[in-house]
C-alpha cells in the first residue's frame, strides 16, 4: 500500500512538473534519468570485495547454525533410538538438553540472520553506507552536469527517486496547504 501511495506522489509530482515545463512556468525543460543502482554495485570494485567479505562472514555464520543443527539432529535421532531403554529421570535430562540445544540455535539464527535485527543486514548496511554514499553524490553530480530534474533508479520491483532538483520541491507548499485546510476546516 505504501509503495502504490508513493509511486501514485511521484507520478503526481512529475506529471504537475511535466505540466509547468510544457505550459512554460517552470522556465526549463523537464529532463527525467534513471540508473540500475544493482549494475553500478555489481560494477564497482569497492562493492565487490564488500560484498565478499560480507559472503565471508555469513558463511562463518552459517556454518556454524549447520553444526548446530547437525548437533541436535544427531541428538534427536539418539534420543529416539533410547529413550524407551532410559530412565524417566535421563529421559527428563535428555529432553531439556535437546530443547536448549534447539533454543540456542534458533537464537543464534535470529541473532545473525534476523531480517531486522540481525548482525548480517547490520553489517551490510554499515559496510555499504559509504559506498551508497559516494554513488548517490556522483549520481547528484552527474544528473546536474546533464541537467536532469530527476535521476529513478530502475529496480526489479520499485522506483525510487535518488535526485531531485531542489526547485521541484513541493513539500512545504503542500504541508502549507494542509494546515490552511486543518485551519480552515475548524472555522467552518
Amino acid at each position: 500500500m505504501k509503495k502504490i501511495f508513493c509511486f501514485g506522489i511521484i507520478a503526481s509530482f512529475i506529471f504537475v512538473s511535466l505540466s509547468n515545463a510544457q505550459s512554460g512556468k517552470a522556465g526549463s525543460p523537464l529532463k527525467i534519468a534513471y540508473v540500475n543502482s544493482a549494475t553500478i554495485i555489481r560494477e564497482l570494485p569497492e562493492a565487490q570485495q564488500v560484498q565478499k567479505d560480507l559472503e565471508a562472514n555469513v558463511k562463518v555464520w552459517q556454518d556454524e547454525l549447520e553444526k548446530m543443527s547437525k548437533e541436535l539432529q544427531d541428538g534427536l535421532d539418539d534420543y529416539q533410538k533410547k529413550k524407551d531403554m532410559m530412565d524417566p529421570k535421563a529421559r527428563e535430562d535428555q529432553e531439556k538438553n535437546l530443547q536448549q540445544l534447539q533454543t540456542h540455535a534458533r537464537e543464534y539464527q535470529y541473532q545473525k540472520f534476523d531480517t531486522r535485527e540481525g548482525e548480517a543486514v547490520k553489517m551490510r548496511e554499515q559496510k555499504f553506507a559509504p559506498i551508497q554514499e559516494k554513488i548517490l553524490k556522483a549520481i547528484e553530480q552527474a544528473a546536474k552536469e546533464d541537467g536532469f530534474t530527476y535521476v529513478f533508479d530502475k529496480m526489479e520491483n520499485a522506483t525510487i527517486l535518488l535526485y531531485a532538483d531542489a526547485k521541484f520541491d513541493l513539500t512545504y507548499k503542500v504541508i502549507d496547504r494542509l494546515k490552511r485546510g486543518a485551519a480552515s476546516d475548524k472555522t467552518k
